[in-house]
This record gives C-alpha cells, sequence and structure tokens, in this order.
C-alpha cells in the first residue's frame, strides 16, 4: 500500500469512529443540540424560578446525579416550587420506541408495545427528584383527560434501593391512575444517555417517538402535544 492509501485509510478510519461516539451518546438522536438548539440547564426543570423581588440573582441549584438516592428516603409531597418548563421539543427524525417489558408495584408486567395503538406519554421519573413529584399531578389529570380518547400515560420510575416500596407509597399518596413500573436498568440504556430526570416521550399510535423533553412540563404542554396527534 503507498503512502497516500495509508493516509486515506487513516482519514476514513477517523471519520467512522467519531461517527460510531456520536451515535452512542446520542441513538434516539432526539437531543435538542440536533435541533441546533443547546437546551438551557435552567430549563430542565432542575432548578425553581428564583427570579423576583426576594432574590438577588437567578442561579440554577445543582443538578442532581441520575440514580443518587438522597439519605432521607421518606416519600415527600409537592414541593411547592415553581419550576420553569422544559421545552417541548418535536422529533428530528422517525424513531420507533423501543418496547421494554417491566413489572409495576402490583406485580402485574407493563409492556410498552402493549399499549401500540394508543397515544403514550412515557415519563421517567424518581420519587426523590423535586420536579418530577410536582410534574406527577399533571400526568394524573392527563390520563383522567384522555385517557378515554386513547392516550395512556406511563411512568417509570427510575428509583433504587428499595424502589418497590418508595414507588408504592408515594402511588397511594398522589393517587397515580396510569402504570408505574420500576426500571431495571434496561429502560435508561434504551432510552438514555439521560441528562436530566424528569424526562418525557411522546408517542403516535405507531410506537414513534414524536415529542421529547428533557426537563419539567406542564400540563398545557402534554395537551397541546396530545392533542397535535389525536388530530394528526
Amino acid at each position: 500500500m503507498d503512502k497516500k492509501s495509508v493516509v486515506w485509510a487513516g482519514v476514513i478510519a477517523m471519520v467512522s469512529a467519531l461517527i460510531v461516539i456520536a451515535w452512542l451518546s446520542d441513538p434516539l438522536g432526539l437531543t435538542p443540540e440536533q435541533n441546533g438548539l443547546a437546551p438551557d440547564p435552567d430549563l430542565h426543570g432542575q432548578a425553581p424560578d428564583t427570579t423576583g423581588p426576594d432574590h438577588a440573582k437567578d442561579e440554577p441549584g445543582p443538578a442532581r446525579e441520575i440514580g443518587h438516592i438522597p439519605e432521607d428516603d421518606t416519600v415527600a409531597g409537592p414541593d411547592a416550587q415553581t419550576w420553569r418548563p422544559a421545552e417541548l421539543f418535536p422529533a428530528t427524525r422517525t424513531y420507533q420506541g423501543p418496547d421494554f417489558e417491566l413489572e409495576d408495584i402490583t406485580g402485574s408486567t407493563v409492556r410498552l408495545s402493549d399499549y401500540e395503538g394508543s397515544i403514550i406519554v412515557l415519563n421517567l421519573w424518581a420519587t426523590w427528584c423535586p420536579p418530577c413529584r410536582d410534574e406527577v399531578p399533571a400526568l394524573i389529570r392527563l390520563q383522567e383527560a384522555f385517557g378515554d380518547r386513547g392516550v395512556q400515560v406511563i411512568g417509570v420510575s427510575l428509583d433504587e434501593n428499595g424502589a418497590r416500596r418508595k414507588v408504592t407509597e408515594f402511588a397511594e399518596t398522589f393517587g397515580i391512575n396510569y402504570p408505574a413500573p420500576v426500571d431495571d436498568g434496561r429502560v435508561q440504556e434504551k432510552y438514555g444517555p439521560l441528562s436530566v430526570i424528569p424526562t418525557t416521550y411522546i408517542l403516535d399510535g405507531g410506537r414513534n417517538i414524536r415529542f421529547y423533553a428533557p426537563g419539567y412540563l406542564e400540563y398545557g404542554q402534554m395537551e397541546e402535544a396530545v392533542r397535535e396527534l389525536l388530530n394528526d
């Protein structure tokens, strides 16, 4: 092989490696950066909206690591804070949501594919996550309002260390009216890497991911997206 061929082979190998690295960092191709929009950390539900006369400046709080369990594992109620809503991004390409099979808190099996034909609001959350807890009432309301129109909310808990007990207590306290299976690691693997929780995917009847939100959502945002898919 001559010198020129060796150089070209090296270039091709480097480009191939970069493509593989990019795919591994975002296998679904749904992150806001794919739209040319760098997400604002303040929009991810990690910090409360502290603007106002009582605050000199708006400083986001420290990000919580996915899967981190605080020392106090008691089930807490809503945090009574105002979270800046994340942006609900439309998917940049057609991608069918990966199927999964988990056991929910009642012992029943939850398969994503069982809900094919319905609009699915897939919410990845944890009981220790303040914006996740504050988002739950909107998800309950969404299920109540659109459940009879073919909309199904599924809340996959990313809790660890006694997760079944924590999620069961939380569901009973809040009156959760949708399946709340506990992840065994496979959902994070299929839908990650996750930059933040809550993270929500909204899928159409063909199980294609149509919207993606890395952070806290308000009811109106979910409702608008669901109505758009119902009218497709």
